[in-house]
């Protein structure tokens, strides 16, 4: 190859990579340009298509709480029934009284055919007699010295109203009065002891209706040296509470005769409401 043909071949090679160097740039630049951008990503809205703004929160002032308050209630009153009493009723001689239905009752028949200790202080005429007894049960007291306690009502048809009062035995200056239920009633007290017994006694005695009407109040003890002792006040604070239910109907007629009430009559009831 001639000198002249070599040069003219390098300069067309030369040019031919210029040439195919800026055709390769121009394809890149129309490459670039044709990419198109991804769309920023969708926004998802409500489907009523409309955007509603946000309602703010009001926060309240700090301040005292105010803290309810239940309503309580007022407890009920609650009544205790009333212990349940007995009544004993003589209509022969119009007299009557109440008695708790713990106490025992010992009716006349008893008493006059049994023990002389279950009878009272005779008041020095034939004609006494005995209505009732009534005793505090020993377990009221247990462990103590207590004996027994109890109220005894008697009368006597054959005594005037002088004998009636004088059948006390007892100094005039040293008489109680005392009214229960209407009747004036006069009474006195004796107390005796020894060997470790002991016994306190009330008589009350009331002229009413031609008739001489006796109570008799009594507590006992006796002690062994090992049993607590009791205040014998106490047992007859108890038979006091019968003494003042007692009742004399003062328009009550005198029996022909005096009689024993039957046993129907001996029973006792309920008092009526």
């Amino acid at each position: 190859m001639k000198p002249g043909q070599e040069l003219t071949q390098s300069t067309n090679r030369k040019h031919y990579e210029v040439i195919l160097l800026a055709t390769l740039g121009a394809v890149i630049a129309a490459s670039a340009c044709t990419s198109k951008p991804k769309p920023p990503a969708a926004v998802s809205q409500p489907a009523s298509g409309s955007v509603r703004p946000v309602a703010m929160a009001v926060t309240e002032p700090a301040g005292p709480k105010t803290v309810a308050v239940a309503e309580v209630s007022k407890p009920s009153v609650v009544t205790k029934p009333a212990a349940k009493l007995l009544t004993y009723r003589s209509r022969d001689y119009g007299i009557s009284f109440v008695y708790p239905w713990q106490y025992s009752y010992v009716n006349a028949k008893t008493i006059a055919n049994g023990d002389t200790s279950l009878r009272p202080k005779p008041d020095g005429h034939e004609g006494q007699f005995t209505l009732a007894r009534v005793e505090v049960p020993k377990g009221f007291y247990p462990d103590t010295d207590f004996k027994s306690g109890y109220f005894l009502l008697s009368l006597n048809q054959d005594m005037s109203e002088q004998e009636c009062t004088s059948s006390l035995s007892a100094d005039p200056a040293k008489l109680q009065m005392e009214t229960i239920n209407g009747v004036d009633f006069r009474w006195t007290e004796q107390a005796s002891g020894g060997r470790g017994s002991a016994s306190k006694t009330r008589n009350y005695v009331a002229f009413s209706n031609d008739t001489c009407y006796e109570m008799e109040l009594g507590v006992k003890t006796e002690n062994d040296g090992l049993a607590r002792e009791i205040d014998p006040d106490q047992v007859m604070h108890r038979l006091n509470a019968i003494l003042k239910t007692v009742k004399i109907d003062t328009g009550a007629e005198k029996p022909a005769t005096p009689k024993l009430q039957s046993s129907a009559e001996n029973k006792p009831a309920s008092p009526k409401n």
